[in-house]
């Protein structure tokens, strides 16, 4: 995957001017019915992708942050397993936005990469055969696999405190993916999970959190941390939380991720099933 580098990807990440809807659209269903394999920066199909694609970082962003912050409410043993997918949730929609910012979209059978990146003049460039640098299968593998190869080009550019995010956990390209899936999908490692959480973590220290849920944690932390220090520099700017929150990304983030759950345990039926 090629993509931008610094100064076209803030030229492809400058703000929208107020007269472009600020809707856009499903980058999904655009793609679904595009018939082009290149799109060029001035046409209908470049705007439209461009709009979208900002919207959708934006919306990352913010699933990102709250996934990570309602993570924060489930480190007891009984949400352990459910606390790690978060997190990698957490991770993934921040990586998703990274790429986006620097030009590129990988959505199972779609990628989107740089052909030219000569700001004015860009060209992006459409694959419809989605493949795996290394031979990975399934969607979450090969998005980590092609995450972690385009990192090795924008990487250098990476601020020191945030380089990690470029290096997979035990060099293992996969291993985000393949730890979500242990604890989702074997009950066995889920349960041994939050054993070791209920024997290791001290509750009132979030550092004191080990083994494979203190490792995604780490990783999440520094993606988002990452994500959001370029779409900072890059200025994005868009109309992704209209009909949810109006003002500036900061100001939307803490406006909806610190918003408090609604109090409806009494409303469930929570008390029956625990007798």
């Amino acid at each position: 995957m090629r993509l931008f580098n610094i100064a076209e990807a803030r030229h492809f990440c400058r703000a929208l001017p107020a007269s472009v809807p600020g809707a856009g659209q499903s980058l999904v269903a655009f793609h679904k019915n595009l018939r082009l394999a290149r799109i060029v920066e001035g046409t209908p199909y470049f705007d439209a992708h461009r709009i979208s694609l900002l919207n959708a970082i934006e919306r990352w962003l913010l699933f990102g942050v709250a996934d990570y912050r309602r993570a924060l409410d489930m480190f007891i043993p009984s949400n352990a397993p459910w606390a790690h997918v978060t997190l990698y949730y957490s991770s993934f929609f921040a990586a998703n936005a990274l790429l986006g910012m620097f030009g590129g979209w990988v959505h199972l059978e779609r990628l989107v990469d740089v052909e030219q990146g000569t700001p004015n003049s860009q060209i992006l460039r459409i694959t419809r055969q989605v493949r795996s640098p290394s031979g990975y299968r399934g969607s979450h593998k090969v998005f980590w696999d092609i995450f972690y190869d385009s990192c090795s080009v924008i990487s250098p550019w990476f601020p020191l405190e945030f380089q990690s995010a470029a290096t997979p956990v035990n060099s293992e390209r996969a291993w985000q993916i393949n730890a979500r899936n242990e604890v989702n999908y074997d009950m066995f490692a889920a349960f041994n999970g939050s054993m070791f959480l209920q024997n290791t973590f001290k509750p009132k220290k979030l550092r004191s959190l080990r083994g494979v849920l203190g490792q995604q944690l780490e990783v999440t932390e520094v993606m988002l941390k990452l994500a959001l220090h370029y779409a900072n520099e890059f200025g994005v700017s868009s109309f992704a939380y209209d009909g949810l929150a109006a003002g500036p990304r900061a100001k939307v983030l803490r406006a909806l991720v610190t918003k408090s759950a609604p109090g409806l345990v009494t409303q469930s039926v929570l008390h029956d099933l625990l007798r």
